[in-house]
C-alpha cells in the first residue's frame, strides 16, 4: 500500500511540474512510457496520467478511517442539498387570506389592556378575585368578543417579528389565567354552570390563538387548553346532567373545530423555507436534524394528550348525563349518539374509538396514551418531556 501511495504521490507532482500541451522530455511530444504501480499495472501515456494513475491510487493514498470520514460528510451533504431542496419546492396549498375581521387582533388587545398579577390570581381571596375581574371586564369582553369570530395568526408579519410574537403569546396565556381566576371567582359565587364557561373559554382561546401558528404557538396554546381543562375536570361532579349536556356539547364542537397536528407542521415547514431563504448552513443543519426531529416528536405527544383530554372529558360528560337520564351506564359509547354526542370520539393516539368499559352504574373510559398499548386501564403517570409515558390516559389524568 505504501509504495502504491508513493507512486501516486510522485505521478502527482510529475503532472504538476509539466505546463499543459508539453512533454517532460521537452521534445515537444508526448511519448509514451509505461509506469509500474497499483499493483504492477502498466498505463502508457501523459495524457491520462491522472485519470490512469492518480485517480486508480487515490484510495491507497488516503487512510481508510479518513476515507470513511470524508464519504460520511458527501452523503450528509448531498442529503441536506436535497432536503433544502424539497422544502424550497412548496407543495402546500397557498395560504388563506387573514379573515375580517380577525378574532385574532381581538386577543392581542385584550392582553394589551389587561392588568394586574394574574399570575398569582391562585392565592387571592373572593374580593381580590372580584376586584381583579372587573378591573378587567373590558379585556374580557373582547377577548370572548374574538372567540365569536374567525382566527388567524398573521403569520408572514409574525415570521418577521419573532419578538413581538413572542411578546403576544404571553399575552395570550395571561388571558387564560384571567379565565381561570373568573371561574374560581364563579365557583365561589356557586355559579358553577357560569364558572365552566369560563374554563371552557380557555380551552377555546388556546385552540383559536394558535390556529394558523408554527410550533411554538400551538405548545402555548396546549398550556391554555391544559390550563382550563384542569380547572374543569374539578368541576364535573358538582355539575347537574341539565348543566352537563350543554358543556358536552361545546367541547365536542371545539374539539371537531381543532387546530390539527398536520396544519401546525404545514405552517412550521413555511416558516423552514423562510429561515432557508435568509442563508443556509448545511453543516449547522445536520448537526441540528436530530434536535429538531425529536423537538417536533415531543410537541406531537403534547398535542395528542390535549386532545385526548378534550375528548374524555367531554364522553365523560356524556355518560353521567346518560346514566342521570336511564339509571345505568351505557352499554357502549354508540349508544350515546346522537342524544349525547354527535359521533364516537377517537383517541389521537391510535384512530378508533376511545376504550370503554361498563362496569354496573360505573365505568372505565381511556386512552392508550402515548405507549399506544391498552393497559387494561392503569392510570397514566406524568408525563415526562422526551420520554414515552407508560399507562393508560383518563379525563382526570395529570397533564
Amino acid at each position: 500500500m505504501c509504495r502504491s501511495a508513493n507512486a501516486a504521490r510522485s505521478a502527482i507532482r510529475l503532472s504538476l511540474s509539466v505546463p499543459i500541451g508539453e512533454s517532460p522530455t521537452g521534445t515537444g511530444r508526448l511519448p509514451v512510457l509505461p509506469i509500474k504501480v497499483c499493483g504492477g499495472m502498466k498505463y502508457p501515456g501523459w495524457r491520462s496520467l491522472t485519470e490512469r494513475v492518480v485517480l486508480p491510487c487515490w484510495q491507497f493514498a488516503m487512510p481508510r478511517k479518513n476515507r470513511t470520514l470524508l464519504l460520511a460528510w458527501v452523503v450528509i451533504f448531498i442529503l441536506a442539498i436535497l432536503t433544502v431542496f424539497f422544502l424550497a419546492v412548496d407543495r402546500t396549498p397557498p395560504r388563506t387570506p387573514l379573515p375580517n375581521p380577525n378574532g385574532y387582533d381581538d386577543f392581542v388587545k385584550a392582553a394589551a389592556l389587561l392588568t394586574g398579577d394574574v399570575g398569582n390570581a391562585s392565592a387571592l381571596d373572593h374580593d381580590g378575585l372580584r376586584a381583579l375581574v372587573s378591573t378587567n371586564s373590558e379585556s374580557l369582553r373582547l377577548l370572548r368578543l374574538g372567540l365569536t369570530r374567525q382566527c388567524a395568526l398573521p403569520a408572514d408579519a409574525a415570521m418577521t417579528n419573532i419578538p413581538g410574537m413572542i411578546g403576544e403569546l404571553s399575552g395570550t396565556k395571561r388571558l387564560a389565567q384571567l379565565l381561570a381566576a373568573e371561574g374560581r371567582l364563579r365557583e365561589m359565587d356557586s355559579r358553577q354552570a357560569d364558572a365552566a364557561q369560563s374554563y371552557m373559554d380557555a380551552i377555546h382561546l388556546g385552540n383559536e390563538a394558535s390556529r394558523g401558528g408554527f410550533i411554538i404557538n400551538r405548545l402555548s396554546g396546549i398550556a391554555c387548553e391544559a390550563l382550563g381543562d384542569s380547572h374543569l375536570v374539578k368541576l364535573v361532579p358538582k355539575l347537574s346532567s341539565d348543566e352537563a349536556v350543554p358543556i358536552s356539547a361545546e367541547l365536542e364542537k371545539i374539539d371537531r373545530d381543532g387546530v390539527t397536528w398536520a396544519e401546525v407542521l404545514r405552517n412550521e415547514n413555511r416558516f423552514a423555507r423562510y429561515q432557508l431563504g435568509k442563508g443556509f448552513n448545511p453543516f449547522l443543519w445536520v448537526m441540528t436534524r436530530w434536535q429538531v426531529r425529536r423537538s417536533r416528536r415531543v410537541a406531537e405527544m403534547r398535542h395528542k394528550r390535549i386532545e385526548a383530554h378534550v375528548r374524555l372529558l367531554t364522553a365523560e360528560l356524556a355518560v353521567r348525563c346518560y346514566r342521570s337520564d336511564q339509571g345505568r351506564a351505557p352499554s357502549s359509547l354508540e349508544q350515546l349518539v346522537p342524544k349525547y354526542l354527535q359521533r364516537v370520539p377517537l383517541d389521537p393516539f391510535s384512530g378508533r374509538p376511545m376504550l370503554y368499559h361498563p362496569q354496573g352504574t360505573n365505568w372505565l373510559l381511556y386512552s392508550l396514551g402515548e405507549d399506544g398499548m391498552d393497559d387494561g386501564g392503569k392510570r397514566v403517570g406524568r408525563s415526562v418531556s422526551g420520554t414515552v409515558t407508560k399507562g393508560d390516559l383518563f379525563y382526570d389524568s395529570l397533564h
